[in-house]
């Protein structure tokens, strides 16, 4: 822990404002080095709805800056490289303060935590599928703790997270809409109740799943298979096997654009207020500005890139080279990450917590969400995983072998 006494020193000039007369004895008066390390063992939920409130010394502490960024370079630390090393990018520390920086390490500290065996539960959903599991997704909905899977079988399953440990009870409903392979879920937001699926079949089908199964409100039927979605605010981008990324508007229900910058099918989109990117089976990685609709980049990759995710400020691009590549907004190339793995990355999610990859050889790794990542963990799967998906301590792949996995930290449970 020297570098951590280091860096409370480097940040003691601002620390001795906070007030610390409030008692002449007490944990108030112990060395500041010596208060992070003991709220280092601290969560962060108990951190701010209980210890800020015992006292204005302990509220003023955690209401600072340089409390939640020390404890922010705990989370990106790791035993061969001290945190001092591993520092995010004036960009990435920019937005954290933004949402702040409490919930930035509440998010990174759910997945670094996957890796305590003796808290981390590993469930396997067999027998709801027969077919290869091609997407997963985890919804963020206040209402409940809601996972959806989508497989060759053509069916969706929808299970509770809550009781993802009683097969009987977790599978909440399986809706058997779609007439080809399900290839593509997304939730509206990343937070609404509303979700939307694509298929072989040419049909997109949106869902409210506010009452815990998939009540279907709208459909959309296109002339060639969807492959990938993001769904946006009232806004739905599909890339399609026929080579074209579509923007769709729920309000009025038609189709505003379309857009061919691929030559063979279009495999993931991901999109800003600005620009639309997409990957396609010809290794092409495409940058659409919205505003003039028109084409403004467009690379060649090495290999396919199978995923890619915005998260502002950066892209993430993963491919079948096995390394991950970030990207800024004009796609000007800012790093090229080695997963320390040389088999294809099949999918990858980025959220705020973790950066998390499948491999085609069966492994899933954790790592932390920013620009020098460190890996945090490693799981292996009886059989490979094609899709991934992780939210706030749980994390759920899809396989091969028609099961569904789920872990979960049950410390998180609260």
């Amino acid at each position: 822990k020297q570098w951590y006494q280091r860096r409370v020193r480097a940040s003691k000039l601002s620390l001795s404002k906070i007030n610390r007369s409030l008692t002449s004895t007490g944990i108030h008066n112990l060395p500041p080095e010596l208060i992070f390390e003991i709220l280092e063992y601290i969560d962060v939920a108990t951190l701010m709805s209980i210890v800020s409130f015992v006292s204005r010394y302990f509220y003023d502490l955690l209401h600072s800056s340089e409390f939640w960024e020390m404890r922010l370079a705990g989370c990106l630390a790791c035993p061969e490289m001290p945190a001092n090393s591993l520092k995010l990018s004036d960009q990435e520390l920019q937005k954290m303060h933004h949402v702040g920086l409490a919930q930035a390490v509440f998010k990174m500290e759910s997945a670094r935590s996957l890796k305590f065996a003796d808290s981390v539960k590993r469930h396997v959903m067999s027998g709801n599928h027969y077919g290869d599991i091609h997407c997963v997704k985890l919804l963020s909905y206040p209402a409940k703790q809601i996972a959806i899977s989508g497989s060759r079988d053509k069916t969706i399953c929808v299970y509770d997270l809550k009781s993802v440990g009683n097969p009987r009870e977790c599978v909440l409903n399986t809706n058997t809409d779609h007439n080809g392979w399900v290839w593509t879920l997304d939730q509206e937001d990343g937070k609404s109740s509303k979700i939307v699926s694509g298929s072989w079949d040419s049909n997109i089908h949106f869902y409210d799943i506010g009452r815990g199964s998939l009540e279907r409100i709208s459909d959309l039927s296109v002339h060639s298979a969807i492959l990938c979605t993001r769904y946006e605010k009232d806004f739905l981008l599909y890339g399609t096997y026929s080579k074209i990324v579509a923007g769709y508007d729920t309000r009025c229900k038609k189709v505003v654009y379309k857009i061919k910058n691929h030559t063979r099918p279009v495999l993931s989109v991901a999109s800003s207020p600005e620009y639309i990117w997409s990957s396609g089976e010809d290794n092409a990685l495409v940058c659409h500005d919205r505003r003039m609709n028109k084409l403004l980049k467009r690379i060649r990759m090495e290999r396919i890139s199978s995923s890619i995710a915005y998260s502002e400020p950066y892209l993430w691009v993963a491919g079948y080279d096995g390394f991950i590549k970030c990207f800024n907004q004009e796609m000007k190339t800012l790093k090229k990450i080695d997963s320390g793995h040389s088999q294809p990355i099949m999918d990858m999610t980025h959220t705020m917590g973790a950066t998390v990859t499948t491999f085609k050889d069966g492994v899933i790794k954790v790592f932390s969400p920013n620009i020098s990542p460190v890996c945090w963990n490693a799981f292996n799967l009886d059989s490979p995983a094609s899709c991934v998906d992780y939210k706030d301590g749980y994390l759920i792949a899809g396989c091969s072998d028609s099961s569904v996995v789920f872990w979960r930290n049950t410390n998180l449970d609260y």
